[in-house]
């Protein structure tokens, strides 16, 4: 039964950063980062990908608190040539699995398909997404977050100037 509790709050937690992220509420995507909170996508077709070390791996983003900050801050802005005018994005969160409940935090997977429609073109990125997670309070806070695409390149797509 504290499985099926467990399993249910993560996926919720997830499903409300897939919507902080589809209404481009960063400030508040933002703030589910512990201090020492990082997002990582490592590179496309990489085998190993979840466990790569991106001191050793070149990808294709690597955040810290600070940098995650400064590329929230940097969407928002009216002069971001890359999202003006803003995509509409849409992100579906499927198969949430606890990998390892280890007191304090929780080790997550789930499957991520995320549409961006901007200027009559719809990109799909898919792939799975690996979290650790915090308790806090009732809820969590996102430790680390890495989404490990499916995608062969980045075609048309080009680059990834939204947060998957």
């Amino acid at each position: 039964m504290e499985a099926m509790i467990l399993k249910n709050k993560v996926e919720n937690f997830l499903y409300d950063e897939a919507s902080l992220l589809d209404n481009w509420k960063m400030d508040e995507w933002n703030a589910l980062f512990t201090d020492d909170g990082e997002y990582f996508v490592p590179p496309l077709a990489y085998d190993g990908a979840e466990t790569a070390d991106p001191r050793k791996v070149m990808f294709i983003i690597d955040d810290n608190r600070e940098t995650i900050r400064a590329r929230t801050r940097r969407m928002l802005r009216k002069d971001a040539y890359v999202e003006s005018p803003r995509s509409r994005i849409r992100h579906a969160v499927t198969n949430v699995r606890v990998l390892a409940d280890k007191g304090d935090t929780v080790r997550v997977s789930a499957n991520l398909a995320v549409y961006r429609a901007r200027r009559g073109q719809v990109s799909l990125y898919i792939g799975e997404a690996f979290y650790t997670l915090v308790r806090y309070g009732e809820g969590f806070m996102i430790r680390e977050k890495r989404v490990c695409l499916d995608n062969d390149l980045l075609q048309p797509q080009g680059s990834l100037a939204i947060i998957l």
